[in-house]
């Protein structure tokens, strides 16, 4: 294994410094094409003395241009050094023409590029950087995505799913390497004459900033407004383009701004670490500063690095004076800042090159990495222990509660519970490395999160259980910690929640995420489908955020409270409603005499048409009861309350049928195919059949039902379709289990998925 680092300016210098190391530690073969497209000592090879980096191995002295001439004289420059050193993979990083021009280089030589920073998008293509960027990550091999807003935009752009790794930012390496180093050499805050806390930093460089003369002087107005309200020094290491457009332009600048040379990564550090507040157009620097704590007021419109908005470490201003001003209130008069570090932990380097030497995914994932934070979740159910495991094995460490001792002790061993794909592999996994245990009693913890029933009592939620864990968990619970209620339920439930643990005199987050998952498919879909997380604060959205991206592919919206406890009932109302109509449709079709099938069919060849196909009726915890968790305490709502009546009586109208068709052969006994609520999983909460068996029993009818799936229910098995055509007289199909596919029976059938 042989890597070539391609560099070309000061960040991606900084940045590839923690690989660079990283390749030296484990002895693998490297070396370093630098392109030199910064044209001054101090703006990049000083970089390469200060961090202790070995020289490049190639100069390609390029220097500015261009920047088709300048991407062009580094494709020519670069190939033949590449045809020479015959590399396996080339690295590069970021949005630079270096970056281009190399992964295109090595790509046309079907070399493997690995392109560290993938992901980004500020969706501006005005900036060079964003052609740079898109063109790079399609057509490298690894995809090295800071996190899960990279990842998730990799992905809808098509990019396939298994070149794609989320690592962080190396930034992040090299910043924890350099922080002490720094701190021990620098002398910068004495040789400017500056006290820590008491400046402000900028740095401007963009085109869009300084190559027109109205914005740059825009931007010194916007620096104007900040020095008369503040009266605080302004520290300027000013780029060579900036300093020679003030030239150009022939503009004075004011003595408040202390304008100083490009210096040095040791300095700089120094300088953001003791700034009070940082004013950049740098993608780079948005990270740095979030990474040290410094609050940072972006001069630009748009950013690649939404991370740093989404924790509450940046805000975006562009040119506008007042925008900036409001941004420096808001943090100066708070005083004091926290946020979560959303860039990386520090071994991202070590990841690149685990995943670049071929460390197999298996070898990633077999030992779970420890996050240090702890969270309860109470109700080990359907959804409670799914997720459960998987926040587990992201890291975080778990303690499932339940009222069942058999159930605890069950998860304690080990095993699964219950029967869903990949459960007892991953309960397994997560148990046995000490990340998911689970208990009767509920722990102190960081984080809870309430997965418990909510039943539906007189067509209204049942929130009683909501109730007792929350209040179960005030008993242990904190100020400031987080609640989390996955449950589904009624609109302002959360609200109520919110008022028990203020009662209890505890001031937590109630955060609302509704699962999204279905039986046979849950570790796919909890993993795989977006997730909406409400909450009354962008704090505690953005906590929970970052909780569900450690294992959600999808994408994660943030909303309020009750929008997001309305989220998932509409949803599954939208689809009871639209079954109503099919159902609706199927007796219509009856009186008209005419196949209901052939119907919908044909309507659907319509382009903007899709018509359900009606059924036995509607079962699961959701479709029945989402709608009148929905309307319960509204006036609105009848179009919901009569497609509820109309899947009701379904169950009672194809039983009907199916006694008619049973009086047909002057027949007595009736078997029911099928007693799960949908096809192939074992789950019969709210199935149909519950109410076609009712009204067989209703009517003295003797039946006995036949389900590969469910081995007890509320009648008499049948174990084989041999045995159930021997003793019935007619069957009903009510559930489209996949062994049903090609039933051949000499007994009537009545299909209800037909």
């Amino acid at each position: 294994m042989k890597i070539g680092i391609v560099v070309g300016t000061r960040p991606e210098i900084i940045k590839m410094a923690p690989v660079i190391r990283e390749c030296k530690n484990r002895g693998i073969p490297y070396f370093i094409i630098h392109s030199n497209q910064h044209y001054s000592q101090e703006m990049d090879s000083i970089f390469f003395d200060e961090l202790e980096l070995p020289k490049p191995h190639y100069n390609l002295g390029v220097g500015s241009g261009l920047h088709s001439n300048q991407t062009g004289n580094i494709l020519i420059k670069m190939e033949p050094i590449l045809v020479d050193e015959k590399p396996d993979v080339v690295l590069v990083q970021g949005d630079t023409n270096t970056v281009l021009a190399g992964a295109l280089a090595a790509s046309k030589l079907g070399i493997k590029v690995g392109h560290i920073e993938a992901g980004l998008r500020s969706y501006d293509r005005t900036m060079p950087e964003e052609t740079n960027r898109i063109m790079t990550d399609h057509i490298s091999d690894f995809l090295f995505a800071v996190g899960p807003n990279q990842e998730t935009i990799l992905k809808k752009e098509g990019i396939d799913h298994a070149k794609i790794h989320k690592v962080g930012n190396t930034v992040s390496d090299s910043l924890f390497q350099h922080l002490e180093l720094s701190a021990e050499k620098s002398k910068i805050l004495e040789e400017l004459d500056v006290k820590s806390k008491e400046f402000f930093l900028v740095t401007a460089h963009r085109a869009s900033n300084v190559d027109v003369s109205a914005n740059l002087l825009e931007l010194l107005a916007l620096f104007d407004m900040l020095h008369d309200k503040y009266q605080q020094t302004i520290v300027w290491p000013i780029h060579p383009r900036t300093q020679a457009k003030l030239k150009e332009f022939e503009i004075e600048l004011p003595n408040y701004l202390k304008l100083i040379p490009p210096i040095g990564y040791l300095d700089f550090i120094q300088l953001q670490k003791h700034a009070k507040l940082i004013l950049t157009d740098s993608g780079g620097i948005q990270e740095e500063a979030c990474l040290l704590g410094v609050p940072c007021i972006t001069l630009r419109e748009n950013t690649e690095r939404p991370e740093s908005i989404e924790v509450g470490a940046n805000v975006l201003v562009g040119r506008d004076g007042d925008k900036a001003i409001a941004a420096a209130e808001k943090w100066l008069a708070a005083g004091d800042f926290h946020w979560e570090n959303p860039f990386g932990d520090g071994h991202v380097a070590e990841y690149i090159l685990d995943i670049v030497t071929g460390k197999t995914e298996e070898d990633q994932t077999e030992t779970i990495v420890a996050r240090n934070e702890t969270i309860a979740v109470i109700g080990m159910g359907y959804m409670g222990l799914p997720i459960s495991s998987l926040i587990a094995e992201a890291g975080y460490h778990v303690t499932g509660v339940d009222l069942s001792q058999e159930k605890v002790d069950s998860i304690n061993r080990g095993e699964c519970p219950f029967d869903e794909v990949g459960m007892p592999e991953l309960i397994k996994k997560v148990v046995s490395q000490g990340f998911l245990k689970a208990s009767t009693s509920i722990p102190s913890s960081e984080t809870y999160l309430i997965a418990v029933p909510t039943p539906h009592k007189d067509n209204s939620c049942d929130r009683s259980y909501v109730f007792s864990a929350a209040d179960a968990v005030a008993k242990v619970a904190k100020d400031g910690q987080t609640v989390i209620v996955e449950s589904t339920i009624s609109p302002q439930t959360s609200i109520e929640v919110e008022k028990r643990f203020a009662e209890a005199g505890i001031k937590v987050n109630v955060v609302h995420c509704p699962e999204r998952a279905i039986p046979g498919e849950t570790l796919f879909e909890l993993v795989n489908n977006d997730r909406i997380i409400g909450a009354s604060n962008s704090e505690a959205q953005q906590k929970v955020k970052r909780l569900y991206q450690s294992f959600v592919k999808g994408e994660v919206f943030l909303t309020d409270l009750t929008t997001a406890e309305c989220v998932k009932l509409v949803e599954n109302t939208s689809r009871d409603v639209s079954i109503a109509f099919a159902n609706e449709l199927a007796e219509i079709s009856k009186e008209l005499n005419i196949d209901v099938y052939e119907v919908i069919r044909l309507a659907n060849r319509h382009p903007r048409v899709n018509v359900l196909t009606p059924g036995p009726g509607v079962g699961g915890h959701c479709i029945p009861i989402d709608p009148w968790f929905l309307v319960e305490s509204t006036k609105s709502g009848e179009l919901v309350r009569l497609s509820r009546a109309i899947n009701d009586q379904r169950p009672v109208i194809v039983a009907n049928d199916t006694i008619e068709l049973l009086e047909s052969v002057n027949g007595k006994k009736i078997g029911i195919l099928g007693v799960a609520y949908k096809a192939n999983v074992d789950d019969c909460r709210e199935t149909p059949a519950d109410a076609i068996l009712a009204h067989f029993k209703s009517q003295g009818i003797e039946t006995k039902y036949h389900d590969p799936y469910v081995p007890t229910w509320d009648c008499e098995r049948v174990d084989t379709l041999a045995d159930m055509e021997a003793w019935a007289d007619v069957v009903i199909l009510v559930t489209d289990h996949v062994c049903y596919n090609d039933l051949n029976l000499s007994i009537p059938v009545l299909n209800t998925r037909a």
